[in-house]
């Protein structure tokens, strides 16, 4: 390659990756930080909206769809992305996905354990479990809507967004760079710091397995299941935690079984020479850097705890 051709390829991906960063800004703005100060508006408004469950998470389900959709939609549009590189059928069969939740479970609770303490000594707050864009409570377990944005709509609006659309988006300048760039901008869109790690990990795991099957219907349904583990453990009755100890060990038992026995199969992705160089840029991009400020900054606000 000439070193003008060089240049060009440079600019291009400049140009690229600014513009990569303004969709990642907007749904940013939208969907992390609105919630915030739409938040503290009720807060101080002292409003009833607040008192009304049904009105509340219902207005926050419309902001999540279409502060989601609406971004990763236009930016699929942009670059072009066909939606059958992420939309095939696949032959997996749930024992697959089965092994492959048990295996992703088993990673990302150990991390979160581990996360949590770091986090708790630092005193910041732990989350075991909460919905990107919103404050969590125990309490909101027991609203139907939240449990069904949590269990159903999230996983699928996620692994759109993160799985389908930005991995391959990103997946254009080599499919190692893709996998972690887009697991670093869904780890840090959970927001909670303590969440942030096991996220990362999470999405990793499933990026290789969007990447595997060519769509993200298998890591949707594993997104489900994994969600619906965690939402168990946090809802059963105070009598039984003490027996949850037996069945966490019990997994990690399981877990270690299949990976050793080789029924889980790892999927390792080729890394590129041209990664350390695509990095630089991409992280160098001023649209890259103003995403990334402003994940970190909401962050910082639920620091707060609305």
């Amino acid at each position: 390659m000439s070193k003008k051709e060089r240049r060009v390829s440079k600019k291009y991906a400049k140009r690229y990756f600014n513009t990569v960063g303004l969709f990642l800004v907007l749904y940013t703005l939208f969907v992390l930080i609105l919630p915030y100060f739409f938040h503290t508006y009720l807060q101080i408004q002292e409003s009833s909206i607040l008192n009304d469950n049904i009105l509340y998470f219902g207005i926050y389900f419309i902001i999540l769809t279409l502060g989601t959709f609406i971004p990763f939609f236009m930016m699929r549009l942009y670059f072009k992305v066909d939606r059958k590189k992420f939309n095939r059928n696949v032959s997996a069969t749930f024992g697959d996905l089965f092994i492959q939740t048990i295996v992703c479970f088993t990673i990302c609770l150990g991390l979160t354990y581990v996360s949590n303490i770091i986090f708790s000594r630092l005193g910041l707050e732990a989350k075991l479990l909460a919905s990107i864009g919103l404050s969590y409570t125990e309490s909101f377990l027991k609203e139907p809507l939240y449990v069904f944005m949590l269990l159903i709509v999230t996983p699928i609006l996620e692994e759109y967004a993160f799985r389908g659309v930005l991995l391959n988006t990103l997946g254009k300048f080599g499919k190692s760079f893709g996998l972690y760039a887009s697991a670093l901008f869904f780890a840090l869109a959970h927001m909670y710091f303590s969440e942030m790690i096991p996220a990362f990990a999470m999405a990793v795991i499933l990026g290789k397995i969007s990447y595997r099957y060519r769509s993200i219907k298998p890591t949707i349904l594993i997104h489900i299941l994994f969600n619906l583990l965690i939402y168990i453990m946090c809802i059963i009755p105070q009598g039984v935690t003490q027996y949850m100890a037996y069945v966490i060990t019990a997994i990690f038992i399981l877990s270690i079984y299949l990976i050793l026995s080789g029924r889980y199969e790892q999927i390792r992705i080729q890394r590129t020479r041209s990664n350390r160089t695509t990095n630089i840029m991409f992280y160098s991009s001023f649209g890259i850097i103003l995403a990334l400020l402003l994940m970190i900054f909401g962050s910082i606000l639920f620091l707060f705890n609305i």
